[in-house]
């Protein structure tokens, strides 16, 4: 073969390395990318964002066990470990008993109470706001109960707490047990129970004693979320009525508690029948006993009907008038053809005072001007 031969084909062979050089390297740059492409695809460095709260998974003892040692320590299992700064003011337990102290050890609460337990139905509540340490806090309040009697206590009581009459998921219902016929101070009553409403405001006592107990139940709407009543700054509804659960009438249903704002405002409505000569609608004015509050007044339609809203909750004089001098004022006016003449304008006053409660709709008798 000449060289020239030789040479032609060595530059051949030459080509065809460096094609083959350049195909490789475009296949390494596309598996670079398709491997880059997957990276960016992976979890960030320490795993997903925990969005999950606590939550209790397991209790000693368990749930409703009977012939509990009143000396027991319960202990509470959460599904992950939990911030033991979180547990503050939020373990509580019924009937009242004083602590010794609470430990919190990873996913374990642990407490000690300072005596004995009462032989009775126990409830252990540990309130919502428990935190990991991922600082995301629990929704739900867990609740225990158990028995260091025989057997667990049957009473229950449930209804539906109700704020301007729709359920309210803040509202907190509380029980407090009543000795004998002495009188009950709420200010420093010590309640025997707590419930929380749900969603629907419905809420729920269970386990409840069924000797013949009596209770006084209070809902409250929880403005702070503390679980406590803070009077003068939460609205409360105390139930006039007693509840006693016994052995044959162990269940109270179907309690409706409303609360109202006590400054809610309410409504007057009524008719006026009107006999006078006058053809202009009666004026209706309501005079507020509290010095320095403002009057309310309206005027009838023309069937003699009106309605006063919004009227502050108070005690109210109601008078009912033509009100020909056009000062929304039972009085008097003149006649155009003498000044000097005061004639008194139709007028009716009513002689009791009208008492409106906070959020009443209050409808009159109808009233007769002549």
């Amino acid at each position: 073969m000449s060289v020239r031969r030789l040479r032609e084909r060595g530059a051949e062979d030459m080509s065809g390395k460096t094609r083959l050089s350049a195909g490789g390297i475009l296949g390494a740059l596309v598996w670079a990318a398709l491997l880059a492409a997957c990276a960016v695809q992976e979890p960030p460095p320490g795993g997903p964002e925990d969005r999950i709260p606590p939550s209790v998974v397991s209790t000693l003892p368990r749930e409703d066990s009977a012939r509990v040692a009143r000396d027991v320590a319960p202990v509470f299992f959460f599904n992950e470990k939990v911030d033991p700064a979180s547990f503050k003011n939020r373990v509580l337990v019924y009937p009242p008993v004083e602590f010794d102290r609470l430990r919190v050890k990873g996913e374990r609460l642990e407490i000690d109470f300072r005596g004995l337990l009462p032989e009775t139905t126990v409830c252990v509540l540990v309130r919502s706001g428990i935190r990991d340490y991922h600082r995301i806090e629990s929704k739900r309040n867990f609740m225990l109960y158990f028995s260091t009697a025989d057997s667990i206590a049957r009473g229950q009581v449930s209804g539906v707490v109700l704020l301007k009459d729709k359920p309210d998921s803040a509202g907190v219902a509380e029980l407090f047990e009543i000795a004998g016929d002495t009188a009950m101070d709420m200010r420093s009553a010590k309640r025997s129970r707590v419930a929380f409403a749900g969603r629907d405001g419905e809420f729920v006592f269970r386990a409840l004693p069924t000797d013949g107990s009596r209770f006084l139940l209070r809902a409250f709407i929880d403005l702070d979320g503390d679980a406590r009543y803070s009077e003068g700054k939460e609205f409360a509804t105390l139930r006039p009525d007693t509840i006693a659960l016994e052995r044959l009438r162990p269940v109270r249903e179907n309690i409706r508690i409303v609360i109202i704002d006590p400054n809610e405002p309410g409504v007057v409505e009524g008719r006026v029948v009107n006999e006078t000569p006058f053809r202009t609608a009666p004026t209706v004015r309501l005079a507020p006993a509290a010095r320095g509050a403002k009057w309310i007044a309206a005027q009838t339609d023309t069937t003699g009907a009106f309605m006063l809203s919004p009227v502050p909750p108070g005690s109210y004089t109601v008078s009912a008038f033509i009100d020909v001098k056009l000062d929304t004022m039972c009085g008097v006016y003149y006649e155009a053809a003498d000044s000097t003449r005061a004639i008194n304008e139709p007028c009716v006053t009513l002689p009791d005072t009208l008492a409106i409660k906070p959020g009443e709709r209050r409808t009159l008798d109808p009233i007769t001007l002549k």
